[in-house]
């Protein structure tokens, strides 16, 4: 018998180290995978225009150059000026995407009313609808705030259409759902107004939540591209995805040429800006992922 169970326990350890090797290779396989269009860009921004679309390609740069870097630097457009743009966009969005999420989650998560599964599948259907079908629309509607207000070609304006996030409400209504009832109760037992219980008790626990979201919405407001091109009005009100595609076309022999190296160059120096605020938050994203998938 302890013969046999040696041998059960080895080759149960010969399987787990063998499940183990092959998670790790399919990872590092889907890792690259995803690394390499980055990759692609990053070198890119070191290549001439004649070297970037060569056959067969150079995956490492032969004679590297920062002729790119200096044209973007150095040309008659204000790069700093768009980083403040997409800056200043993506923290207001960030804002008012997490005090909209976070209301209507909890109302979803934490009050029944007739009709509330009902508006919540509307809600989340909306999910299901591409950004170009509902640009008509908000268009619209902000040229017609702007008869009483001055919203065209504001911070505010660009930020309009991802202040009510179906994937934001969704993730703070799964959150508040997790959060026992008995504990709100109690502190409503205790005098606690509605408004003390939601940002006393439920807004603490929801840190991992709103940490999660608010990357989520930073990035994808940061590369928001076809609304933000429809409202600006200058070079000035630009920001960094719609100045790269602006810079990017440059007229030659009477028609507009594509310049891949500058855009190469602006897509990486737009691209650092979004690594480096996920590696300055990664621990509060995975938590905030993972908070809920294990139970006791």
């Amino acid at each position: 018998m302890p013969a046999q169970i040696k041998k059960q326990d080895a080759l149960r350890s010969a399987m787990e180290r063998s499940t183990r090797f092959i998670s790790y290779t399919l990872l590092t396989a889907f890792a690259v995978t995803f690394l390499l269009p980055l990759y692609w860009m990053f070198t890119g921004s070191f290549k001439l225009q004649t070297v970037t679309m060569a056959v067969p390609p150079e995956f490492i740069p032969i004679h590297p150059t920062l002729e790119n870097w200096i044209r973007l630097f150095t040309g008659p457009w204000p790069i700093w000026r768009w980083v403040l743009n997409s800056a200043a966009v993506s923290l207001l969005t960030v804002v008012l995407v997490l005090i909209v999420s976070s209301l209507t989650g909890y109302g979803f998560g934490k009050k029944k009313f007739p009709g509330s599964n009902i508006l919540f599948f509307i809600l989340l259907s909306t999910m299901f609808l591409p950004n170009q079908v509902m640009l008509i629309p908000l268009f619209l509607l902000v040229r017609y705030l702007h008869l009483t207000s001055t919203l065209l070609g504001t911070y505010f304006a660009m930020a309009m259409p991802m202040i009510s996030s179906p994937f934001g409400i969704f993730l703070i209504k799964q959150f508040c759902s997790t959060i026992p009832d008995e504990l709100l109760d109690a502190a409503r037992i205790d005098g606690a107004s509605e408004w003390q219980v939601f940002t006393r008790i439920v807004l603490p626990l929801l840190k991992p939540a709103l940490a999660a979201l608010s990357i989520f919405t930073f990035n994808q407001a940061w590369n928001y591209f076809m609304w933000h091109m429809v409202l600006a009005t200058d070079k000035f009100q630009y920001t960094v995805p719609v100045g790269v595609s602006i810079i990017s076309r440059t007229p030659a022999i009477g028609k507009m040429l594509t310049d891949i190296g500058i855009t190469m160059a602006g897509g990486s120096f737009g691209a650092v800006f979004m690594i480096g605020l996920f590696i300055a938050f990664q621990q509060y994203f995975i938590k905030g992922i993972t908070f809920g998938a294990v139970k006791e």
